[in-house]
């Protein structure tokens, strides 16, 4: 499977999450959004703390996708997407976290790069359109 379809996989995660908020109560004129957030550089050393901290303290469940892995923090309502070493943009993080707020979604995305800039960016916007398309897929249905 290419790097496009574990991707896809991953971000069909993310639109169950979205999906699993209750739906808005008529008149409550909600609207659900997406935010792009902070991308923040990351070397090696930061990156394997946040991983360890992530699977470790926080009792993320990991599940391991071709270049990816895939930490789920059910607590937080967040999944934390780690590059691996074969990953172009390795060490890079992509945090997607979905809050609700009067019943309506929130998706709040961030970054962590050290790696090939590009790679990175192209890895980014991949999350940040899919979260807006969720929000936009929601704000229809509701």
């Amino acid at each position: 499977m290419g790097r496009r379809g574990r991707l896809g996989q991953a971000l069909l995660f993310l639109a169950a999450m979205v999906v699993a908020v209750a739906p808005a109560e008529a008149g409550s004129g909600g609207t659900a959004s997406s935010t792009v957030g902070s991308v923040t550089p990351i070397g090696e050393e930061a990156f394997q703390k946040m991983l360890k901290d992530a699977t470790g303290e926080k009792g993320g469940m990991k599940v391991q996708d071709g270049s990816l892995l895939r930490v789920e923090l059910a607590t937080e309502s967040t999944v934390l997407f780690f590059t691996t070493p074969s990953h172009p943009a390795h060490p890079a993080v992509v945090s997607v976290k979905v809050i609700r707020e009067d019943d309506v979604p929130r998706i709040f995305t961030d970054g962590w790069r050290g790696g090939d800039r590009r790679a990175f960016e192209e890895w980014f916007t991949a999350f940040t359109r899919r979260s807006a398309r969720l929000a936009r897929k929601w704000n229809e249905a509701n």
